[in-house]
């Protein structure tokens, strides 16, 4: 088997496990939101969303965002898989303790303190279904690590429907459904990765300890720099115009997700991929070819969201949400360009630069917060948009530049060129609000379908020749 058939097997079969669990998850997400809409009003919606958020940034810093480091160290040759669990499992463990303080502190200072003990609840299991999600990872137990986030959306959907449909409980069903379906998945996860076994702490050794903290503790500034460039925007328009616009605006950032879950699945897998070819002779002009091909998928993807987002909007939520599609141009955009972004990041993790991680989403950070004071206030709503879109783009260049020391990454494409020039023109036409708009976006499309045939059609052909054989 040649070189280059080894690494396209191995990245289309890591990239198909990783696509069964997200994809998957996701498109059942985007299916629940009819629901969200009519249980929970706009201000309702808008108070889980600043719920989520806070508890999306707060579980990697009081976890130190060991999963991180379990899912990295265990990609090394010579990894003790046993040993790096059983340290993941005693800062899991003081993490809850930290927990209950901050929620008890939550409770005293907020106006959201009144679900304090429901979101003591959905953070710990949100933590350990984390942790023990990376331990599969880590010990390349892909195809039950998707399966398990697979579970993690059923059971959400299941018990959303029980808990907002059936008994009416608003916020705190909302809240109680995550929270269930992460703890029942952070169960499944223990038992099939035998996290079990690794309980008790004797194989604990200073040295690694030292090792795994000191790089997943670096990390948790870049994640806070994130979670700032994320959803900051959705705390400053919560406070400056209120939780109904939030409500709005997490809306509009649904449909762009469908473009960042597509490449989270493609870079989750290509990390493998990455590490096990670090240092080839050929890894620059591998890494370049594999970026281009990214770069042509994700542009797609970013232009059928923007042609269809009008018409997802009219049959999935109610029209107190229809306008969220005023902010998923700016939003679209920005997902692009932070999803190539992502990939050139992988060079972090390759060469456990966590400093690198930290300096780009601090850069990134900045930008986002500066933006977003300066435009909500004169712009609004779309403010915000185009603070995010401008972020996302800054880091993407930030990255570009700053890893040119461990590869020297290409954009000189058509790709990257025609693709960047084909989203200004769709979010631009997607202003028209009329059928012209909608045919002149669909023109967009076909136009990058036909243009990019060289990076998806052989891989339509691949497929295709497959099924035939069988």
């Amino acid at each position: 088997m040649s070189t280059k058939t080894r690494r396209a097997r191995y990245l289309a079969k890591n990239t198909f496990i990783f696509t069964l669990g997200n994809i998957g998850s996701k498109l059942i997400s985007f299916f629940l939101l009819p629901l969200y809409t009519n249980c929970l009003t706009t201000s309702q919606y808008g108070t889980v969303d600043l719920i989520t958020t806070i508890a999306t940034v707060a579980v990697p810093m009081i976890t130190l965002d060991i999963g991180e480091s379990l899912m990295r160290f265990g990609l090394d040759k010579d990894a003790d898989r046993s040993q790096n669990t059983q340290i993941s499992i005693l800062i899991l463990l003081l993490s809850f303790i930290i927990t209950f303080m901050f929620t008890l502190l939550l409770s005293r200072f907020t106006n959201i303190g009144k679900y304090s003990s429901y979101i003591f609840f959905y953070m710990i299991s949100f933590a350990a279904c984390q942790v023990f999600q990376s331990d599969l990872r880590g010990k390349e137990l892909l195809l039950h690590y998707s399966l398990a986030s697979m579970l993690v959306t059923f059971f959400v959907a299941i018990f959303n429907i029980l808990f907002l449909l059936v008994f009416r409980l608003g916020i705190e069903g909302y809240l109680l459904a995550y929270g269930i379906s992460n703890f029942l998945v952070a169960i499944y996860c223990l038992v099939v990765g035998k996290g079990y076994r690794s309980f008790g702490f004797k194989l604990i050794t200073k040295n690694r300890l030292k090792e795994m903290v000191s790089y997943s503790f670096a990390l948790i500034p870049n994640t806070f720099m994130w979670w700032i460039t994320d959803s900051s925007d959705r705390i400053l328009v919560t406070s400056l115009i209120g939780a109904a616009a939030n409500g709005i605006y997490a809306v509009s950032y649904k449909l762009p997700t469908i473009v960042s879950s597509f490449a989270s699945v493609f870079n989750q897998a290509w990390l493998y991929s990455a590490v096990r070819e670090s240092n080839s002779e050929d890894e620059s002009s591998y890494n370049n070819d594999i970026l281009r091909t990214l770069t042509a998928w994700s542009i797609i993807v970013g232009l059928g969201v923007l042609a269809f987002t009008k018409l997802f909007l009219k049959f999935l939520v109610t029209s107190n949400y229809y306008e969220a599609w005023k902010y998923t141009p700016f939003l679209v955009i920005g997902v692009v360009y932070m999803t190539l972004g992502t990939f050139i990041g992988t060079s972090y993790s390759v060469h456990k630069d966590s400093v690198g991680f930290l300096i780009s989403g601090m850069f990134g950070a900045i930008i986002n917060v500066v933006l977003n004071l300066l435009m909500i206030k004169h712009m609004g709503v779309y403010g915000s948009a185009l603070a995010t879109c401008i972020s996302y783009l800054s880091v993407f260049i930030f990255r570009f530049f700053h890893t040119q020391k461990y590869l020297h990454y290409r954009l000189n494409n058509i790709e990257f060129i025609c693709g960047s020039l084909f989203l200004i023109i769709s979010s631009c036409v997607m202003f028209i609000d009329n059928y012209l708009g909608f045919l002149l976006q669909i023109l967009c499309l076909l136009i990058a379908v036909v243009l990019f045939s060289r990076d998806w059609l052989p891989l339509i052909k691949v497929t295709l020749k497959k099924i035939r054989k069988r």
